[in-house]
């Protein structure tokens, strides 16, 4: 679930824990095994989502807890089928688009919210288009596709703080650039001197999960530290594509398969059908739906094959001083010299202190040269 916690950092007492869903109300459609529609909005489902009750079904009433990551799109981190319907028993929150002042309307994904006789709370004058918005009601003008909710209310999608000395927040760049981005409905400003762990200042892109920490002043969040939460990073072949199915898997890195969806960047390719083997690409990608690797950006570096391979991720296993799995794929160190062992700063640690610092769940970066269609590892090391 996501939730808002009110207290001190410092002394790691909480005042209030507030429970925040980010929709309420029937499945409209089931898209496939990773993709529902609710309320008019795109729910993405991975393999960190909790699903309670049973899998959903069109028409089942659910609540959803996650984070708007782009228009008419929630990542779910935990989703409920319930038999009784909460009161009221329709929320959104998302982005704001088409907002009519005149006729009281506006869209949030495919969904129209009428909210000519809510209650407004805290909302600015004009338009509201870009904000995010929390909106709730008890009528919808159709089952199981509400198309038009009746709002009684519509507030911020986030109570807005306007001076705190230390705050934490979570959740996916809505918009902006490393140097002002608004990261779910909080915005953010870097300097020279913020450290970004995980990743560097040119990752900070829309659709991105990131963790910012720093004071905020007049409702900006200066940041001290931002962590990338999406730190799953590829270089290799392009093996086969299934256009259909939006999914392609990389020579070299058996068992991933790289899932793309309406969020995936493409750079240097319109599309993933414009891809083939043995196209050579770099991709940014988190975790996907049943272990797969739903990817945020696609680059194609060149037409042609290259022997270079590139896989970060999380340890899964560690076997003596041999060899590791990185999702899914065993990694023989033995072909690696003792040199080409590093560190967090780069620095050269030797396999004994490099095993004894991978541990399962560490982020690591391994390369390799492809001969052949075999993976020779050459150089491993740790990741912030």
């Amino acid at each position: 679930m996501v939730v808002r916690v009110d207290g001190s950092i410092d002394n790691r007492q909480a005042a209030t824990i507030t429970v925040d869903d980010a929709v309420k109300g029937r499945v409209e459609q089931v898209l496939d095994a990773s993709r529902l529609v609710v309320m008019g909005q795109t729910v993405l489902i991975d393999n960190q989502t909790r699903v309670a009750n049973g899998a959903p079904a069109i028409n089942d009433y659910v609540e959803v807890h996650g984070m708007p990551s782009a228009d008419g799109v929630v990542t779910a981190g935990y989703i409920e089928r319930k038999t009784t319907p909460a009161t009221p028993p329709f929320a959104v929150k998302g982005f704001v688009k088409n907002h009519d002042t005149t006729a009281r309307t506006f869209v949030v994904g495919t969904l129209t919210v009428n909210y000519g006789s809510a209650t407004v709370n805290d909302m600015p004058a004009g338009s509201w288009n870009g904000l995010i918005i929390d909106a709730k009601g008890s009528a919808c003008a159709g089952q199981p596709v509400c198309g038009t909710l009746t709002a009684s209310k519509v507030e911020p999608g986030g109570a807005p703080i306007t001076s705190i000395a230390k705050a934490e927040v979570e959740g996916f760049v809505a918009s902006g650039t490393a140097a002002s981005f608004v990261l779910g409905s909080q915005r953010v400003v870097t300097s020279a001197s913020t450290v970004f762990e995980g990743g560097l200042a040119e990752d900070v892109v829309v659709g991105v999960k990131l963790e910012a920490e720093g004071p905020i002043s007049n409702g900006v969040l200066n940041a001290v530290k931002v962590s990338f939460r999406d730190n799953l990073r590829f270089e290799a072949d392009v093996a086969s594509v299934n256009a259909g199915a939006g999914t392609l898997t990389l020579a070299g890195l058996p068992g991933i398969t790289v899932q793309t969806n309406a969020l995936t960047e493409f750079k240097d390719v319109a599309f993933l059908a414009g891809l083939a083997s043995p196209n050579h690409l770099r991709i940014k990608a988190r975790p996907g739906a049943n272990g797969s690797i739903l990817a945020l950006e696609v680059e194609l570096r060149s037409t042609s094959s290259d022997s270079r391979l590139i896989l970060q991720g999380p340890v899964g296993s560690v076997t003596g001083t041999a060899s590791l799995t990185v999702l899914g794929v065993t990694v023989d160190t033995t072909t690696i010299a003792d040199s080409e062992f590093k560190n967090l700063g780069d620095a050269p640690i030797g396999r004994a202190a490099f095993f004894a610092a991978a541990t399962p769940g560490i982020l690591v970066k391994a390369r390799a040269d492809r001969r052949g269609g075999t993976a020779v590892w050459e150089q491993i090391e740790l990741e912030d």
